[in-house]
């Protein structure tokens, strides 16, 4: 039996541990080096968005048409200079201008039927003074005659007083007294005509007064109206401008046509359709879309970036260097926005930016031990089972 190993017997007598002692050194320090940095080392960690895009600072302004019609001119091109305020469309309101000839019209013709009501009751009120004066004279005139009739009446009582005292003692004929006495009621009677007279002349006087006054009053009525006919007139104008200007579209701002609705002359555009959208000069700013849980308590305002276009590998034209500038607070489509500013040092990169131009972009979030990221991966393993199992319990008590 001993002749049978004698090689292997040989062998192990032969065999030293000093090669196993430095493979197990070695492996050991290893093992270490991979303890310590698991521990103690630091990686960073990004957050990674897919949606990223370049932007203004100001957004797009999206051109529309705020009326149904059909458009009778346009002079959009794709990359226009415009300025706030041009002319980009114009739809027909040729119904709506000819509405605004008939109210100008119509407008213009209040004004002069207003001075010529005014010139008539200025006649109106010289007549009345005219016709006052006129009366008041005549009325004197009749007083006057009154105040001689009375006298004349008194002249003949007195005189009528003495015939009778005179024809009581046989002095005159007793006719004489008695012509006497008709005279005297002829005068009174004349005396009376005349006060009548006067009172006719002042009573005609005041109801020619209370007539032009009424014609006057007539007039500043129609004054009145045709006033607020104006005012209605010159209001419709002003709302006949305001739809007449709702067939123009103006550029809201200023900025170059970036995108354009394919829109001829005489094509039918319907309320609010979009003709072209105006993008304005300025900065440039980087927008990503993030899932809400990479985004809140994770990134914030002066956090780095870098930004990978889609149209430009990163291998051979590099990334653009950003900074975070400002974090939604709100959720949008299951999505928040996160912008960013581009750094200068970017001057340098072969790639021009421009509004439009898409990427991916990864934000530095914190830097941490490998360690911890094991276990809050573990963490969110773990945790996954009771949220699917709580998310099942709550649908099952569904009503």
């Amino acid at each position: 039996m001993p002749a049978q190993f004698s090689r292997t017997t040989r062998a192990l007598a032969n065999d030293t541990p000093g090669f196993a002692l430095v493979a197990w050194f070695v492996a050991a320090i290893l093992l270490g080096a991979w303890f310590a940095w698991f521990f103690f080392g630091h990686v960073t960690v990004y957050e990674l968005s897919k949606r990223a895009r370049v932007e203004v600072q100001q957004s797009s302004h999206p051109v529309a048409a705020l009326i149904p019609s059909r458009i009778v001119r346009n002079t959009l091109v794709l990359g226009q200079q415009v300025h706030t305020g041009d002319v980009l469309v114009e739809l027909d309101a040729s119904s709506e201008k000819l509405r605004l000839r008939e109210e100008e019209s119509r407008f213009a013709g209040i004004a002069p039927r207003i001075a010529s009501l005014q010139n008539e009751i200025a006649a109106l009120e010289r007549a009345k003074g005219d016709d006052q004066q006129s009366a008041q004279a005549a009325a004197d005139a009749a007083r006057s005659r009154a105040k001689e009739a009375a006298a004349a009446v008194e002249f003949a009582q007195d005189h009528e007083r003495r015939l009778r005292e005179e024809s009581a003692v046989g002095g005159v004929a007793q006719i004489e007294a008695l012509r006497a006495r008709t005279e005297t009621q002829k005068l009174i009677a004349s005396r009376e005509a005349l006060s009548s007279e006067v009172r006719r002349l002042e009573t005609d006087a005041q109801t020619r007064v209370h007539q032009h006054q009424a014609q006057i009053e007539d007039l500043k009525r129609s004054i009145v109206s045709l006033q607020g006919d104006a005012a209605t007139t010159k209001a419709t104008i002003a709302r006949l401008e305001q739809d007449i200007e709702k067939h123009v579209v103006r550029a809201p701002v200023d900025g170059t046509i970036g995108d354009l609705a394919p829109l001829r002359a005489g094509a039918y555009v319907a309320e609010g359709q979009k003709i072209a959208s105006v993008v304005p000069g300025g900065g440039l700013v980087i927008v990503a879309d993030f899932v809400p849980a990479s985004v809140f308590g994770r990134i914030v305002p002066g956090q780095s970036a870098r930004l990978r276009l889609d149209g430009f590998p990163w291998a051979q034209f590099g990334s653009v260097e950003a900074r975070v500038t400002r974090v939604a607070s709100e959720i949008r489509d299951n999505l928040v926005r996160v912008e960013f500013e581009p750094l200068s040092g970017n001057a340098r990169s072969p790639v021009t930016l421009q509004h439009g131009l898409p990427g991916s972009i990864e934000v530095t979030v914190e830097q941490t031990t490998p360690a911890v990221l094991v276990l809050r991966a573990a963490g969110q393993l773990l945790a996954k089972p009771a949220r699917q199992q709580v998310s099942a319990g709550s649908e099952a008590t569904r009503p």
